[in-house]
């Protein structure tokens, strides 16, 4: 049985999947800026400015699941906040490494999120693999930067495993939390042409991937976390309002207005590339939701 390190436990995925690796019979401890006492496993601290961290967290430690990482469209791209966005992922990585070097532990896994933004904030008509190079927009520099923090491990780590993850759909918080607001008051419509792709995968299966990340130590390497069925925007719209019931007529919401509003942030959701899911599929993942109308209606029954 594995004993696992989580950064950012207290987040939608760790505390989900805490409980997950334990009913597997691994041991789990948390490290963040502050204790959570409510998550019901060890938790230690960590000063990531001043370079520092309780290093009792790392004992008998045998994989780290890296998930901290400040919300990517909770505030306004300045600098500053794009600043605390690249460095909310790299820094623990890199103490993280530094600490394991400097106690000459190994491990046998580092497991870091990622995203698919990795790709860029592109629509086109081209599926992006694994194998394919970061784009050179914001999105795509900081997951490359936050992937090469991973590869500091390759030292201290048998195995290094980047989830390069799409929309995580849960019904409390996040991304679909604000598209299904205004469709269950009627107001439902894409935003800008409707036509971005939106890569997207089911908390459920989000959580199997890590797990499956822990356990099996063939997966090494980069893997699009997405659910195989791709729909633009317009489609996610409607199969929402399906979903909920509600009827989707209204015509899109101007691109220039969002951009008005958003600033660059606005390529958030404006433009979305789609991503192949084959190598995980490959690898032997079994997605329970690989289509969104049967994701949507299970989250909303």
């Amino acid at each position: 049985m594995a004993k696992v390190l989580i950064t950012g436990g207290s987040g939608s995925i760790g505390r989900r999947l805490i409980p997950k690796l334990k009913s597997k019979g691994h041991e789990v401890v948390v490290i963040g800026r502050s204790q959570h006492g409510d998550l019901d496993v060890p938790s230690f601290t960590w000063d990531l400015n001043n370079g520092t961290m309780d290093e009792r967290a790392l004992k008998d430690v045998t994989h780290i699941i890296h998930l901290a990482g400040a919300g990517i469209a909770d505030k306004a791209w300045s600098p500053k906040r794009k600043q605390e966005i690249i460095e909310s992922r790299v820094k623990p990585l890199q103490l993280l490494a530094e600490v394991l070097k400097k106690r000459n532990q190994r491990i046998d896994a580092i497991i870091s999120s990622s995203a698919v933004g990795y790709y860029g904030a592109i629509t086109s008509e081209k599926i992006f693999s694994e194998e394919d190079a970061p784009a050179q927009d914001f999105l795509g520099s900081t997951c490359q930067m936050w992937e090469e923090a991973v590869m500091l491990f390759r030292s201290v780590a048998d195995r290094e495993v980047r989830i390069r993850t799409g929309i995580v759909l849960l019904k409390e918080d996040g991304a679909l939390q604000k598209l299904a607001a205004p469709v269950k008051l009627g107001f439902g419509a894409a935003i800008g042409s409707g036509k971005q792709w939106m890569p997207w995968i089911h908390i459920d299966d989000m959580v199997a991937v890590y797990l499956q990340a822990v356990e099996d130590t063939n997966l090494n390497g980069p893997y699009n976390a997405a659910a195989p069925e791709h729909n633009n925007q317009t489609n996610f719209i409607k199969k929402t309002g399906k979903a909920l019931r509600r009827p989707v007529f209204l015509p899109p919401v101007p691109g220039f207005l969002i951009k008005a509003l958003m600033g660059d942030m606005s390529k958030v959701v404006t433009e979305g590339s789609r991503v192949s899911s084959q190598k995980i599929i490959d690898a032997g993942f079994e997605f329970k939701y690989p289509q969104l109308q049967e994701a949507l209606n299970h989250l909303f029954q």
